[in-house]
């Protein structure tokens, strides 16, 4: 018993000795940087981009979800670890037993005979059907004292929670520039219902100065017809960006993770920013430094490495230790007696049909997908920050083009129109200069908006569509 005893507090300390190791190595992961929560009332209120971003980064389904795994990542690592801790067991059982002992290869009858004639001259009948009862109640220890695969496997699901991390720093990145993009739609779509707005109200004044003609003799009823059809058409472009400015704000609303009825008032504006010149190699260190997805595939890179150990691990010998202790009777309470039993097994692989190469050659091959997905991400990273860049100068060339041709055409249409007012001409040039200072005013609004979405694009190329802002000088 004092052995038992002995060998039982072994496997704690051997046990306890493990959990401080595996506590050691466990060093938790670098908590991901809560996001900045805005909630809007039921009621109409201002919402700005800053705030859009961070309800989108709190509330979005992708980050809620991404942050939800990190959860599962770490029940799999608890799980991964219990290898290595002490497994301790209890169990009761009470049975009756009908056994044929002849059966079973038990001839008592001939063993007595073998004794010789004083056992054969004995009266003792051996029925060769017994029946019994049997009770047993005991606690089991269980404790693994080196499996290499298993510690691999641990390390990869520790590892495995490090990714989830940067999955979700990946996803607050791609919602914060999905938020971003949304809400400048939703100022572009805004920006178009105003400008349908100037364009209804210049055919109205149109409309009228073409109907005064008329009155005094200088226009004709075509003229009249004319601007009436240029005012109807107003008024059809002014219904339309209406509609695009409530799919705007309910998309917004969507990505933002508020009630898609909820009534939003944009507080900022579309904004130039002139793009300052910037370094490009300087910008790809901060992009390969800032990128979520080149931390996430620095991360599954390391835990196919450790999946690669933990299969090669799978070749070398594990051993355990175990140890019960318990009583064993016919009843609980009839001829029961302390048993126990104590020991140690080591096991190691000999023939296993190919099944451990086989996972080798996997876990290998994983690995090396994995290295190549490396790659091309450092490689996409490049492309997307080459891309921004040169996105954004091109676009603010249209910009620039954009606000010439607007005051152009202005321009134009006041020349027209003070032709046909003085009757040099009829409203034909009016008509046309007016549907240029429309495509011109709708130019200025588009592009702005794209150069708007550039300037995110370049944030997110970079890593930094958490934190863009709309009124910072654009670094390309």
């Amino acid at each position: 018993m004092n052995a038992l005893r002995q060998f039982t507090l072994v496997l704690c300390l051997v046990g306890l000795t493990q959990t401080v190791a595996l506590a050691a190595l466990a060093t938790p992961p670098a908590a991901a940087e809560p996001a900045e929560t805005f909630t809007l009332p039921e009621s109409a209120a201002a919402l700005s981009l800053r705030d859009a971003i961070n309800q989108a980064m709190a509330a979005n389904v992708q980050t809620l979800l991404a942050d939800a795994r990190r959860d599962e990542v770490a029940g799999s690592s608890r799980e991964a670890r219990s290898a290595f801790l002490p497994h301790v067991s209890a169990r009761v059982s009470q049975s009756r037993r009908q056994n044929n002992l002849t059966a079973q290869g038990l001839d008592i009858q001939s063993a007595l005979d073998s004794l010789g004639p004083a056992a054969q001259n004995a009266d003792i009948s051996v029925p060769d059907v017994i029946t019994y009862n049997s009770f047993d109640a005991r606690a089991e220890l269980r404790q693994n004292l080196f499996d290499y695969s298993a510690w691999q496997q641990y390390k990869s699901a520790k590892l495995g929670q490090r990714v989830a991390d940067d999955q979700l720093a990946l996803a607050r990145e791609q919602v914060a520039s999905e938020a971003a993009l949304d809400y400048v739609s939703a100022l572009a779509a805004r920006a178009s219902v105003e400008a349908a707005r100037a364009d209804l109200e210049l055919a109205d004044r149109l409309a009228d100065l073409a109907v005064d003609q008329e009155n005094v003799g200088i226009a004709t009823g075509v003229d009249v017809t004319r601007a009436q059809t240029r005012q109807a058409r107003a008024r059809a472009r002014l219904a339309q960006a209406r509609t695009d400015r409530t799919r705007a704000d309910i998309r917004l609303a969507r990505t933002v993770g508020l009630a898609l009825d909820t009534p939003l008032v944009l507080s900022d504006d579309l904004h130039y920013s002139a793009a300052v010149d910037g370094d490009i190699d300087a910008d790809l260190d901060t992009a390969y430094a800032s990128r979520a997805e080149l931390r996430l595939a620095q991360g599954q890179l390391a835990v196919r490495r450790a999946q690669l150990a933990g299969a090669r691990g799978a070749r070398l010998p594990t051993v355990s230790a175990s140890a019960t202790y318990g009583e064993a009777g016919n009843t609980y309470h009839e001829n029961v007696e302390d048993t126990y039993t104590i020991g140690a097994q080591v096991e190691v692989p000999i023939i296993d049909g190919g099944a451990i190469n086989a996972r080798i050659d996997s876990a290998a091959s994983r690995l090396d997908q994995q290295r190549i997905r490396y790659r091309d991400t450092r490689t996409q990273i490049e492309q997307d920050v080459r891309v921004a860049r040169r996105t954004l100068h091109t676009l603010a060339e249209q910009v620039r083009a954009a606000e010439s041709a607007f005051d152009l055409a202005n321009r134009e249409l006041d020349l027209s129109r003070d032709r046909f007012a003085e009757g040099i001409s009829d409203n034909v040039e009016v008509i046309d200069a007016q549907t240029a200072l429309a495509d011109a005013r709708n130019g200025r609004v588009a592009a702005l908006a794209d150069y708007t979405r550039a300037r995110i694009n370049l944030a997110a190329a970079l890593g930094r569509a958490g934190r863009f802002r709309l009124y910072e000088p654009a670094t390309p």
